[in-house]
């Protein structure tokens, strides 16, 4: 009796964990054969100390909000030992080489290190107030705005919207009664046709940040326009707006010393920064000179 294994060697060769079996294979080949592939002898021994016990149950606490069973801390140890191992022998391949991503999350690490570790000093209270005085437009509230648009779609108009939005303004601006007059001019629009108390911000996302500046400039009592928005053409209506006062520097001294506090944090940590840059000395090879171009503390001529 006889076999036929043509077949057989046919279907394991279209088989993708054949495939991908070989391929791993030939990686640890080319790597055996061009580069030093083992772990160091002295990083043979992988020892989990007491504190990076303490360090996993932590972060365990601070995800699940209790503490972990010990098959749970078992399974946290025998997963910290499996990383570990893995980042070594990754290490000793050469994996982190020329590995942008690598690069760009360590970089990002040190630079949240920084962040964390360097806190500014407590401000007194004549900082504050110099750091306020010189930025009272960041902690004023938003100025308000009211207003009715009548829209006018360039979709069904074409080249006549504005000359079409020009006379419906004479309409409107001769009818005392605004809901009526709205009614007898303009397009079908999808969003509302009055906007009650809204900040440029909240027009802005709705309309356009052009939009918003354009109305925020004009007087209210009376139609404007055309106004132009991502829509198309507007003529607007401003019932009313509502200029914020100037805050009192007590009623905002926690958030004076918040925003304080975020920029000398940013400060420190470019100082940090800028400290470790200056210890390099960069060259950059010009390419189409052949020649070297060197610069100082990092700043890339």
């Amino acid at each position: 009796m006889t076999f036929n294994l043509r077949p057989l060697a046919r279907g394991l060769l279209r088989e993708p964990l054949l495939h991908f079996i070989l391929l791993g294979a030939l990686i640890y080949l080319a790597y055996g054969l061009t580069k030093k592939t083992s772990v160091d002898p002295d990083q043979r021994t992988l020892t989990v100390t007491a504190s990076e016990i303490d360090w996993l149950e932590s972060s365990w606490r601070k995800r699940w909000n209790r503490s972990p069973t010990p098959e749970e801390r078992k399974g946290l140890v025998k997963a910290f030992v499996r990383e570990t191992i893995l980042y070594r022998e990754a290490l000793a391949m050469g994996l982190d080489k020329d590995d942008t991503i690598v690069r760009r999350r360590l970089a990002q690490k040190l630079e949240f290190l920084s962040q964390d570790l360097l806190q500014p000093s407590t401000p007194s209270e004549k900082e504050l107030r110099a750091f306020y005085d010189a930025q009272r437009d960041r902690f004023r509230a938003p100025d308000l705005l009211t207003m009715s648009h009548v829209f006018f779609d360039p979709d069904q108009r074409g080249d006549t919207t504005l000359k079409d939005a020009e006379a419906a303004k004479e309409i409107l601006s001769e009818h005392a009664d605004l809901s009526a007059s709205q009614k007898s001019v303009g397009d079908p629009f999808l969003l509302q046709k009055y906007y009650p108390e809204r900040s440029n911000a909240e027009l802005s996302k709705l309309f356009g940040s052009g939009f918003s500046d354009a109305v925020f400039k004009l007087e209210p009592g009376q139609w404007h326009g055309p106004v132009l928005s991502g829509y198309g053409v507007h003529l607007v209506f401003v019932h009313d707006r509502q200029n914020s006062p100037e805050p009192d520097f007590a009623a905002v001294k926690e958030k004076v010393r918040a925003m304080w506090e975020e920029e000398k944090r940013r400060e420190l940590n470019e100082a940090f920064i800028d400290g470790l840059l200056a210890r390099y000395k960069v060259v950059i090879e010009d390419k189409s000179a052949g020649k070297q171009a060197t610069s100082a503390l990092g700043r890339v001529k």
